[in-house]
């Protein structure tokens, strides 16, 4: 596994969900950053891989990793979970090691 990946779910009845996982990739587009976006309603062992990077047996997405590196995920109740060092300046809630 390699590259930033964004673990989703196209399949969900939350309001917050939804909005997060817009919100992320809103951010990622913008910024032009790739990203291989990964939808964990089609196979369960994705969600598995999803909890298993973030360190959380009851990770819900988005999550957000770089190659096996766990990057956090943007919180909007609590910041940012399992961030890097790094702040976006633009997103302070969103920390993620691979932003310049």
């Amino acid at each position: 596994m390699s590259g930033l990946r964004v673990y989703s779910t196209s399949v969900t009845g939350s309001r917050e969900i939804k909005s997060q996982q817009s919100e992320v990739t809103r951010i990622l587009d913008g910024k032009r950053i790739q990203y291989e976006l990964v939808d964990i309603s089609q196979d369960n062992a994705l969600r598995e891989e999803m909890r298993n990077l973030a360190g959380d047996p009851k990770a819900i997405p988005p999550q957000i990793c770089n190659g096996n590196k766990y990057c956090g995920v943007r919180d909007s109740r609590a910041g940012c979970r399992g961030c890097g060092d790094r702040q976006d300046p633009e997103n302070p809630a969103l920390r993620v090691p691979f932003l310049p």
